[in-house]
């Protein structure tokens, strides 16, 4: 039974963690707070690659816009996205030649 506890609490925390930590109001935070328009072709893994460069951390871009993002497999035009990076983040590539390289455009 303490097993499955203590599963269930590491489990809480690992989703909640990156929420708590990427805030702009907790002022442990030092990073960027990006708010990003969501343009044709673009979807979440993508964003992450780009804004986390980690396309898997496509669930925390989710988390911090869960009242905004009703269906996690759908991001549309225009929408605002808050994305929080760290605060030497720059653009690695541009998004919109990587996009229409790999035909999102």
């Amino acid at each position: 039974m303490g097993t499955i506890f203590g599963i269930l609490i590491l489990s809480f925390l690992l989703i909640i963690t990156p929420k708590l930590e990427a805030n702009e109001n907790n002022p442990q935070y030092q990073g960027q707070v990006i708010t990003h328009t969501v343009k044709k072709g673009e979807e979440l893994h993508l964003l992450a690659s780009y804004y986390l460069l980690d396309a898997r951390k496509w669930h925390m871009i989710y988390l911090w816009n869960s009242s905004t993002i009703k269906d996690k497999n759908r991001i549309y035009p225009d929408q605002k996205l808050t994305i929080y990076t760290d605060k030497d983040w720059s653009p690695p590539y541009d998004l919109d030649e990587f996009l229409k390289e790999i035909g999102r455009r």
